[in-house]
């Protein structure tokens, strides 16, 4: 039993320390670029926002124009 124990420990750590090491391979984004990233995000979520909701609003009246 206590070998099973060991071998599951020794994973575990096998484990973490490839995680570890993956980690450190990471390359962060600097604060500019993270800054036009999430304005441009923002911004083209407003945008799509805008055109759906434009759409949404077109297809309801046409439907209620249809019904009435």
């Amino acid at each position: 039993m206590r070998e099973k124990e060991k071998a599951g420990k020794g994973q575990k750590r096998n484990w973490f320390q490839g995680l570890q090491s993956e980690f450190k391979k990471i390359v962060w984004t600097d604060k500019d670029t993270l800054m036009k990233q999430t304005v441009a995000v923002v911004a083209i979520t407003a945008i799509l926002t805008i055109i759906v909701s434009a759409f949404d609003s077109a297809v309801l009246g046409g439907l209620n124009l249809i019904l009435k």
